[in-house]
């Protein structure tokens, strides 16, 4: 039987607290190393994803990729120590064939440490993304 985990964010329901499994838990503390900014958790100033300059022009695209790929690795390395050869790559953005962009997406593969388990999460970010210094930058 898997390890219980207690579910984020706590709550109580007067008995207990309510839990989670490992491959749950998992997913929702990666969701929220992405969406926070290291700095933005008084309690823990080097939680989070670092802030990519907010005046880095978008014809940079593939080197704004390169460097949100490499901040969420990093991120997670730090944050989610059950997580083993975790990769990360950032798709979209300009389409090849139309004008306009894509939405970003995050893909993340990794793997469980405790289960060997292979885990992958895709989330698509927000337009502001890496220009927004607060939580909440996930769509």
């Amino acid at each position: 039987m898997d390890n219980v985990f207690l579910e984020l964010p706590l709550q109580f329901n007067g008995l207990s607290f309510k839990t989670t499994s490992l491959r749950d838990s998992v997913n929702k503390i990666v969701s929220i190393v992405i969406s926070t900014p290291t700095g933005s958790v008084q309690c823990d100033k080097d939680f989070g994803t670092t802030q990519l300059d907010p005046e880095k022009v978008l014809v940079e695209l593939g080197k704004i990729k390169d460097d949100l790929s490499k901040t969420v690795r990093i991120a997670l390395e730090k944050n989610e120590p059950r997580l083993d050869n975790i990769s990360v790559k950032i798709q979209g953005g300009q389409k090849s064939e139309a004008r306009g962009t894509m939405p970003l997406k995050v893909r993340i593969n990794a793997v469980i440490a405790a289960t060997g388990k292979e885990f992958r999460l895709e989330k698509t970010l927000k337009e502001d993304y890496y220009r927004t210094p607060f939580p909440g930058r996930m769509g």
